[in-house]
């Protein structure tokens, strides 16, 4: 089962307008005619359009519509093709910082390709460089490659023990209450189903509008066996070692330093000076009282609560 790129060369044989504003955001934030700006610019310059075979109406879209529609929920509109929206208004891709754009997961695109008649699930698919015929992708917000989109929420209009595997990947410190995603893998598995989780542990806070829950090696675990899974493999793989955790936090911390001065000071420090600064020190002190709150937020080593009834 051969998967389908989410982009194509933009060609003179090939060329769709609707697809070539999708894929060209610049053209189409400009109010530019795509036919136009695609002779006299997007030609020569190589651009991208959309796969047209990803198109609402397309065939592949409507064959995947019938191919999944015994396992979804009624309910749902559409115009008789994928994607199709469950739910109340979905969240807009204007509130987040971007578009999710994640690479496919090796494993789980691998057990994809072995098995065609299977049905799997991405959830919090994002921006995929692909798609399959026989995975179905749900987002929260109009994603290209979205076949199901729907209003944020923990539930899933996916019938019982129908799907043979899951993958959800940076997606679940997104969720506000995350052990209820994790009984709905369970729900909607079949016996002897497979989940493939990515669970960030030191990150900052990222995607906007929402990030609640990041978790250690052992909560990932205990939430899943807690809800009945079998854990068959938790380790840190090369996309999740601390080397990212130190570009990340330090990098994005230096790079959003509102004073230019300091920003230098800071790059200019060795590693060893910059140890030798304790927390709380003048140093720190001066450093981050540049900040906002949401910037210190962002990268706080923990926060505190007062609640009462």
């Amino acid at each position: 089962m051969q998967p389908i790129e989410t982009f194509e060369p933009a060609t003179h044989d090939t060329f769709d307008p609707v697809a070539y504003l999708i894929a060209n955001s610049d053209v189409m934030e400009a109010g530019v005619d795509p036919a136009i700006h695609f002779k006299e610019f997007g030609a020569n310059e190589g651009r991208r359009q959309v796969n047209r075979l990803l198109m609402p109406g397309s065939e592949y879209r409507s064959d995947k519509l019938l191919r999944f529609s015994p396992i979804l929920y009624n309910g749902y509109r559409s115009d008789g093709s994928m994607p199709i929206y469950y739910g109340g208004i979905p969240a807009s891709l204007s509130e987040y910082a971007s578009e999710s754009a994640n690479n496919d997961f090796g494993p789980f695109v691998d057990e994809i390709y072995a098995n065609p008649n299977n049905l799997y699930l991405d959830l919090g698919c994002g921006l995929r460089p692909r798609v399959f015929p026989n995975c179905l992708y749900i987002e929260v917000y109009p994603s290209i490659t979205a076949d199901i989109i729907m209003e944020p929420a923990c539930t899933y209009p996916i019938a019982d023990a129908s799907l043979d595997g899951i993958g959800c990947f940076a997606v679940l410190e997104h969720v506000p209450e995350p052990w209820i995603v994790v009984q709905e893998m369970r729900r909607m598995l079949k016996p002897g189903g497979k989940v493939w989780i990515d669970w960030p542990f030191l990150q900052p806070v990222h995607g906007y509008p929402s990030h609640y829950f990041n978790t250690t090696r052992e909560g990932l675990v205990s939430i899943f066996k807690n809800a009945g899974f079998t854990v068959d493999i938790a380790r840190t793989l090369r996309n999740q070692t601390p080397d990212h955790t130190i570009s990340w936090l330090l990098g994005k911390f230096v790079n959003d330093c509102p004073d230019e001065n300091m920003r230098d000071r800071i790059m200019s420090m060795s590693v060893r000076d910059l140890l030798s600064e304790k927390p709380g020190s003048e140093f720190w002190s001066s450093v981050l009282d540049m900040y906002e709150d949401t910037s210190i937020s962002e990268f706080a080593c923990g926060n505190t609560l007062v609640a009462h009834l």
